[in-house]
């Protein structure tokens, strides 16, 4: 059962991505998967999606002092470098420690269309984490010599980087993956995030836990899927497009669903939980205005 201390969670696209912008990019042949980073402008757009993120939750008068935010990103380089920006953004307004968690289950569809070949997703995870650690190293090195709080050349922002994180329900890449799997392993990993979030709250029950979602174009209708608890037809989503949901009452929200006919909910409703269990409404989708 996912805790009601999530009011709100927030599910972004990652940044423009420099092998839509160089053609001639080409990949590191040792990492063995198709993998470009953000452009300079995506870096920009996702900073700008974290102060955004900041006024939505201020909009919905959030406690951000008393918050723990909790960033899930796809392990592809993408979106890591998207939810760094994102961080940056966040703590250019507001002095927070969000955590950040890598999550294979985020990870693009694999399906051939998009790759011929993959490596193990353990290899990318390690990789990926093994970067982040070098760059928080050398963010500290440059922060004591120079006593700069500024995000600049290479520093991290401060932020918490659960390299142990090891609670995911997805362990490998599923290469051919079927549209129905990626459908499922995004529901699976949506649920496994918002209860694992919940274990970085203090004791305090009142502390709330915001859960933000970086991942790809298909992942976030599939994750807006899953919490409006039915299958739609699938929006394009622009580079660092801001979703956002909120608990709802679940009283009105049982009110709602008893309007549908049976052969709406059948229709609608299968593969995720049952009717009776979602409690999320979608506050905003796909909204890009910040940018």
């Amino acid at each position: 059962m996912v805790s009601t201390s999530i009011p709100t969670a927030f599910i972004v696209r990652h940044g423009e991505r420099l092998d839509h912008t160089d053609k001639l990019w080409q990949p590191d042949p040792s990492l063995g998967i198709w993998d470009p980073p953000v452009t300079p402008l995506g870096l920009q757009q996702s900073e700008k999606t974290g102060i955004e993120i900041v006024e939505m939750m201020r909009a919905q008068k959030l406690d951000l002092r008393n918050t723990k935010i909790v960033v899930y990103s796809s392990p592809f380089q993408r979106c890591i470098d998207t939810s760094i920006g994102i961080i940056k953004g966040i703590q250019s307004t507001v002095k927070t420690t969000p955590t950040l968690r890598l999550d294979i289950g985020l990870g693009e569809w694999m399906c051939e269309r998009f790759f011929d070949y993959v490596c193990p997703a353990q290899y990318l995870v390690s990789r990926q984490y093994e970067k982040l650690a070098r760059q928080q190293a050398y963010s500290y090195s440059m922060l004591a010599k120079t006593n700069n709080t500024q995000n600049d050349g290479g520093v991290l922002p401060t932020l918490n980087i659960d390299y142990a994180y090891s609670n995911s329900n997805q362990t490998e890449f599923d290469f051919p993956e079927r549209y129905t799997d990626m459908i499922h392993r995004f529901e699976e990993t949506r649920l496994n995030c918002l209860e694992n979030a919940t274990s970085l709250k203090k004791a305090d029950e009142s502390v709330a836990a915001v859960v933000v979602f970086v991942t790809h174009a298909v992942g976030v209708n599939a994750l807006l899927d899953g919490f409006r608890n039915k299958v739609t037809i699938p929006l394009e989503s622009n580079y660092c497009s801001i979703s956002c949901v909120r608990r709802s009452n679940p009283l009105v929200h049982m009110a709602d669903l008893s309007d549908q006919s049976d052969e709406d909910s059948e229709e609608y409703h299968t593969g995720f939980n049952s009717p009776s269990k979602s409690t999320w409404y979608i506050e905003t989708a796909m909204y890009n205005r910040h940018l």
